[in-house]
């Protein structure tokens, strides 16, 4: 140890943000062995050329290679091998970056969903609300549980390969000779979406505009669709659709969740 400058375990430990712990593994294991040890004490010594070997170490663990492929990179000690292997291990970070992002954007959707059915919770009665141009993907459904879930799981089969998840669904009462029943499961979807589907027969547009809502609850449904059509009559106004939007509120009550019917108007001719 004369002419060399070493480095204790616990310096190494210190200046390169290891624990000794690892450290010992590596040794152990036969991935980073010591320049020096010391045959009184056992004690373990580096030299500063180790640490460039720590540091690819470190990267590559932080990237979530594992032990046993460090190793072979060491142990095959070819730079161009480690310099392709590498160009690998960064596509595959970038794509995984990618996904994150596109996670971190659902998640800040999901919580203006959240966010904003609550808000639209503390409106009581009916009301007149503005919103942006929307698209809508549908499905014809014949009402009844099993038939909308089937609908519903149908709409989900196709718009698999979109990534974006708006969380706003529901379900379409459309009029025939003066007669109101379900007709689609919907869901919205983003205004890139609805470019790359627009030749899709299944994706319409609800118009920017004034819209009369009232919420309810899965058990006054039909009992506020009635107060709906008595509003309609009463105010000397029409439509020829009706669409219900499931609330994203009380997530975790399923037994009597919070909709909200929402009512593009024209008067009466």
């Amino acid at each position: 140890m004369v002419n060399k400058r070493y480095f204790s375990i616990g310096e190494v430990s210190k200046l390169k943000d290891v624990t000794i712990k690892a450290l010992r593994y590596y040794h152990d294991i036969g991935l980073l062995t010591p320049a020096y040890i010391n045959p009184e004490n056992g004690y373990r010594y580096y030299t500063i050329n180790q640490f460039f070997y720590l540091d690819i170490i470190k990267i590559c663990r932080q990237g979530n290679v594992s032990i046993s492929e460090i190793k072979d990179l060491f142990t095959n000690s070819d730079t161009n091998y480690l310099k392709f292997y590498l160009e690998q291990k960064n596509e595959e970070i970038q794509m995984e970056i990618k996904k994150l992002i596109q996670v971190s954007k659902q998640i800040e959707i999901l919580k203006k969903a959240i966010h904003t059915s609550e808000d639209d919770l503390m409106n009581k009665g009916f009301n007149m609300q503005t919103f942006e141009e929307r698209y809508l993907f549908s499905s014809p459904t014949q009402g009844g549980v099993l038939d909308e879930m089937h609908s519903f799981d149908k709409l989900d089969e196709e718009l698999e390969r979109f990534i974006m998840n708006t969380f706003q669904y529901g379900l379409i009462y459309s009029r025939h000779n003066d007669i109101w029943a379900i007709s689609d499961a919907f869901r919205i979807i983003t205004a890139d979406d609805s470019i790359m589907l627009k030749d899709n027969p299944s994706v319409s547009k609800l118009p920017k505009g004034d819209y009369l809502t009232v919420n309810c609850t899965r058990d006054t449904e039909i009992e506020t669709f009635q107060l709906i059509k008595e509003y309609l009559v009463k105010k000397s106004l029409s439509c020829d659709k009706i669409y219900l939007f499931y609330l994203v509120t009380d997530v975790f009550n399923q037994n009597n969740h919070f909709s909200q019917f929402q009512i593009s108007l024209k008067p009466t001719p």
